[in-house]
């Protein structure tokens, strides 16, 4: 993990703590430079102290994602490799708590003041009930060979619904000024957005793909095999939303999402969401599929889109008729 000074465009701070690839940093509070959080394939999160790195040992650790080690299945024919960990950490801010996304398909809440000591990370820390016998990147996963949470699991809240799945899925606190920080949220592989109370429990799951389905034409076989998701899901339109981010004062919400036949394009939808409420003052109404200018999206509802060279050219034609009726 290194952090820069932008203004002089030098490395300031390099650390070397993890036994696999490093998903995510972030600061724990944003006022304040020293601490650290980092999340990685090997299933944790360390807790860094910038005025404390002298022996490059973090502060302590979070443990209880389950999926923690890379397997590699060798044959005559091909070597896969299963990736695990954590995709995402995020900060409440506060100094205090903690998100993140893991591949074992569940996000938690951490408290820094319940951070489990560094020695336990060292070593062991994978779910001794647990082999990671899929690959996120294309599998699905399936939950039968789970037997218990982690042994030295220092979560305090497990959210479980999301799919974490097909790329590293990232989810957020809600904005503090709008919300009072008392939801958390994360995209899903299966086109969703979860919104969750902080007891776990689901206030509202986002449909976008409902939202974005057929609102583009589906591509020629050739295009489809060009495409490495095109070939595995070319026939139905799919929808696997990454990352999601909540306007700090309007209720809407943004959604990045892989999108379309066989994922081949990106999109990025606004939806509006007033605590559950169905309908507000606000335009457009709430519900209705929009395009970027925020006008009604005919497509979307199965109407004929007019040509706009047709509609210039037939204008055309009406000005020289009534020209020549003048004349």
């Amino acid at each position: 993990m290194l952090v820069y000074d932008l203004e002089t465009r030098r490395t300031i701070v390099q650390i070397e703590g993890h036994d696999d690839e490093v998903n995510a940093v972030c600061y724990g509070d944003k006022s304040s430079p020293h601490i650290l959080y980092s999340g990685s394939d090997d299933s944790t999160i360390k807790v860094w102290d910038r005025r404390s790195l002298g022996d490059g040992r973090p502060a302590g650790c979070f443990i209880g994602h389950t999926e923690g080690r890379v397997a590699v299945f060798q044959s005559s024919v091909h070597r896969l490799t299963v990736h695990a960990g954590v995709t995402y950490v995020d900060s409440k801010g506060d100094g205090r708590y903690v998100l993140s996304n893991g591949k074992d398909q569940r996000m938690k809440l951490w408290d820094l003041r319940k951070m489990a000591p560094t020695e336990k990370a060292d070593g062991g820390h994978r779910n001794p009930y647990r082999e990671p016998s899929f690959d996120y990147r294309s599998d699905r996963f399936e939950d039968y060979g789970y037997r218990g949470p982690h042994p030295d699991d220092c979560s305090v809240v497990t959210f479980r619904g999301h799919a974490v799945l097909n790329t590293l899925i990232r989810c957020h606190f809600s904005p503090p000024g709008s919300t009072d920080s008392r939801y958390v949220y994360s995209g899903s592989a299966d086109g969703s957005v979860y919104i969750y109370n902080l007891d776990s429990t689901l206030a509202k799951k986002i449909d976008v793909l409902a939202a974005t389905r057929n609102t583009r034409p589906k591509p020629s076989p050739e295009e489809l095999q060009a495409s490495y998701w095109g070939m595995r899901r070319g026939n139905a339109w799919d929808t696997c939303v990454r990352d999601v981010s909540w306007h700090p004062n309007a209720p809407v919400i943004a959604a990045t999402a892989w999108n379309g036949y066989g994922q081949m394009w990106g999109t990025c939808t606004a939806h509006t969401w007033n605590d559950g409420l169905d309908e507000d003052d606000a335009d457009p109404p709430m519900g209705l599929r929009v395009d970027a200018k925020l006008n009604r999206m005919a497509r979307a509802y199965g109407e004929e889109v007019p040509n706009p060279r047709r509609v210039r050219e037939e204008g055309r034609f009406r000005r020289a008729a009534f020209d020549d009726d003048d004349a």
